[in-house]
Formats: structure tokens, sequence, C-alpha cells
């Protein structure tokens, strides 16, 4: 396995769609009987009450005109919040379509261009990162190709996995740090995915007319498509359609909030509002400006990290088995969320999980875009993790290699230790000395070898039956 196998099993199961997963057919669920909505009930239920990686999850799909809410609750949990297709979730990372569409209507009125400078976005006197005289533009940032990490370097909670992490991140912040990245490719020629370049994007449109992003977005997306369930805020008069989100261990977490990173991911919204929004890209539904940025969205062709995978503006484009679709996904602390479409079919998918995941719905949702995509339904006994010394605990951090493209990165996280490989990463949690495994990644084991005496020398790291061993470097 080489580097980019394992960057994209990390980022799979820690930030979008996995393939190499344990996998059944749809007819397995199923029975080959219902509509395609049916299986898709089978599946989620199977999801939340079998596999137990949410309390509960409402999904939506549309079909041409037709809508359909499904709604599954485990009956163990807690909440009494209304389950339904206007409960308010947080998207987290949904939040990018929505910026980037109004990047595009922008350009659809002319007030931007596409590859206007980021240096035109920015006040005065701060300098914009740039790569051997190449410029990063608007549309680099709308397509994870800036070559900017995905979190800012100056986060005051710099551990991946710290609750609430950009919670009163500033633009004092945003732009202080701005002149101290060092890009490692030019602009639009990489994937890279960023939440800091969205951030950029969006606090840059709002700079440029001197307004607050908010103001922007509800006047000119949000508020013309009638999402009345869709804001950067929490309404106190919603409290009871709003879900309750959960972490990874199914604990009680949140709210959440994104600072001035929230065009990245700050939007709370529902599955009716979601529906409507993809209505706008399958069907043409919307004012007729918006229809426009829409086109204009997916006109655009940039790397997508991926063999199949490309990125149009905001929406990754995965071609595959004969199919094209679109999609995008997010995790928040407390939830992980997923839609989609499929042009050619007219068909669309929301997918709103209570809690974080790696996985969420994901690859149901990829499924019901195009049937020949894979589910994962196997179950995996939920770890059981220890409490360790600190000084224990650090023997494993470090850097270790397979091959000089294929290297592992240990770090300490909030919660446990940081794998990280590519712009992949999870997160790890003892359950001996020397052994531990992730909720993120159900059945992968990572072994410190020589840990238990002092820092470990190898990590064996087994999934799927297979097996692989890296060496400690320097």
């Amino acid at each position: 396995m080489d580097r980019r196998d394992f960057s994209k099993l990390i980022w799979g199961f820690a930030a979008a769609y996995a393939l190499p997963q344990p996998v059944v057919a749809l007819g397995a669920l199923s029975n080959n009987t219902g509509s395609d909505e049916d299986a898709l009930q089978r599946f989620v239920r199977h999801r939340i009450l079998k596999q137990h990686r949410a309390y509960a999850a409402v999904t939506g799909t549309l079909k041409s005109s037709e809508r359909r809410i499904i709604t599954v609750r485990d009956p163990e949990a807690k909440d009494d919040y209304q389950l339904g297709g206007d409960t308010i979730f947080e998207v987290a990372s949904l939040t990018k379509i929505f910026t980037a569409l109004l990047l595009a209507v922008e350009v659809v009125h002319k007030r931007v261009g596409l590859h206007d400078p980021l240096q035109d976005y920015v006040p005065s006197g701060v300098k914009a990162p740039t790569f051997e005289g190449r410029q990063i533009t608007l549309a680099d940032l709308a397509t994870h190709g800036a070559s900017l990490p995905l979190r800012p370097n100056n986060l005051a909670a710099s551990a991946p996995d710290a609750p609430n992490k950009y919670a009163g991140y500033s633009l004092k912040q945003l732009y202080g740090g701005l002149p101290n990245y060092h890009l490692q490719a030019s602009p639009g020629s990489q994937f890279n995915y960023s939440n800091l370049a969205f951030g950029l994007l969006g606090q840059g449109i709002a700079l440029k007319e001197g307004r607050s992003f908010a103001e922007i977005l509800r006047e000119r997306v949000t508020g013309p498509l009638g999402l009345r369930d869709t804001s950067l805020e929490d309404d106190p008069r919603k409290s009871a359609r709003r879900a309750q989100g959960h972490d990874f261990y199914l604990s009680p977490i949140g709210p959440t909030s994104d600072g001035v990173l929230a065009p990245a991911g700050g939007l709370r919204s529902t599955a009716n509002d979601l529906l409507t929004l993809l209505d706008l890209f399958i069907n043409g539904r919307g004012p007729k400006d918006l229809v426009a940025a829409s086109r204009l969205m997916l006109s655009i062709d940039r790397p997508g990290g991926s063999d199949i995978t490309r990125m149009a503006l905001g929406w990754r484009r995965t071609t595959t088995h004969g199919e094209t679709y679109y999609w995008s996904n997010g995790s928040s602390d407390g939830s992980r969320t997923f839609m989609g479409f499929n042009p050619a079919r007219k068909a669309g998918v929301v997918a709103l999980a209570d809690a974080a995941s790696g996985e969420g719905l994901d690859d149901i949702g990829h499924h019901f875009l195009n049937p020949q995509q894979s589910v994962s339904t196997k179950i995996i006994p939920t770890p059981d993790f220890i409490t360790l010394p600190e000084k224990v605990l650090l023997r494993g951090i470090g850097r270790y290699e397979q091959a000089k493209d294929d290297i592992i990165e240990i770090s300490r996280g909030y919660t446990g230790l940081i794998v990280s490989a590519g712009y992949g990463e999870f997160v790890i949690r003892p359950q001996s000395p020397t052994t531990y495994a992730s909720k993120m990644v159900p059945g992968l084991t990572i072994e410190f070898e020589g840990a238990d005496m002092g820092p470990a020398h190898t990590l064996t790291l087994r999934q799927d039956d297979k097996t692989y061993i890296y060496k400690r470097v320097p």
C-alpha cells in the first residue's frame, strides 16, 4: 500500500468517501424488492440500529420533482428533539457548496471574477502567498486547489480532534497568519482540501462589499431560494427542532462555532432545505441568476484527489461504472452529513446523522446516486479503550516510513493520537500500552512495537486481514 492509497483510506473515513471498505450489493439488504428509497431506508436502519454510527438520521431523496423523507432513531436514544425533514443539523462542510454558489452568482453579476487574485480580497497591507509568481485565485480557493493547509496554522486549539476548535477564530488571526504559508505547489495544479481556503473565499467576498458574509449569503443565496432554516446562527425559537450532536463515542456534544471560518463549515440546515438546493442543480428550479450560477459551478474542471474524482466549484464530480454524479460531505464535532445528485438520473439525496463518524451515511448516499457503488454493512464491535499515563501515550509519536512516498506521522491529539498521511487524518486510542484502535476507522488497529519500554521502533497497521509495517525515521 503506497502513500497515495493510505491517504485515500484515511481521507475516506475521516473526511470523504472511502472505496476500500467491506461491501455488499444493494439487494443483500433490500431483498431486491421495493423502491430505491425502500432499500435506502433498510441501509440507514442497519447503519443506525446495527452498526451504531449515530443515534438518529434523516435522509431525503429527490427524483425529478418527487421528494421523500426517511427518519431512523435508535430506540435507546435519550434525545427527544423532533426528527423529520425540518430537523436542524450542523451541516459542516456542506456549507462550502453554498459559499461556492455565492461566488458563482457574484461572477454571474460581474461583481467578481473567478480568476481574480486572492490578493485583491484581503485587507490592505496583507500579503497573500504565491508560488514562483503564480497567485492564488478565487477559483483555486473554491476547488481546493490553492495549496493551502486544511486548517490555519495559528489556531489556539491546534489538535485536530479538539472540540469546537474554530470558535473565536478571528479576522485578525486569519489575515495575520496568511503571509506565513509557504505553498508547496502551483495554485490550481493539485487538490489539497482546505477549510482555510473557503474561509478566505467567503470572508474575501464580504470584505470586498464591506458587509458580513452571513448577510450577503442570506440576501443572494438562501433568501432567494426560500431556505428558511439555513443559517449561520442558532435560532432559540427553533430549539425543539435542533438535532443534539454526539461525538465519535456517542456522547452529547455541541453546538459548534466556526468563527470567521464559517464559510467553510458553519451552516445549520435541514433535509428539506438541502433538497431545495439540489432541485436548483437537478431541475433548474430557482431564480434565474442562481440557475446560471449553478451551471457555472458544474462547468469547472480541476484536480479532485483521485483517479475518478474531479473538482467543480465546491462540488466533487465522480465518474465511475459509467455514471457521473456530484457530491459533498461534512463532519462537525457532533454530526456527519452528505448530499449529492446524479444529473442523468435526475436524482438527489441528502443524508444527515446526529453524530460525528468517519463514514456517516456517505457510502449509502453514493450508492443511491450510482447503484454500482458499494455499501459497508459489516458489524464491527466498538473497541474497548483504556487510559494510559501520558509518558506511555507519547512513546508512539513520531514519523514512520515504509517507502519514501509512504509515510505516516503520529502526533498527540486532544483525545488520543493523530494518524496523518497526505491530507488525511484520524484519531486512535489505546487498547493496551502498545495497541491502538479507532472509532473513525472500524476494524483498524495499530501496534507500536517496542513502545512498552521506550519510543516505538516500528508501527504495524492491520485492517481487513492485511498487515503493513512502517519503521521509525528521524
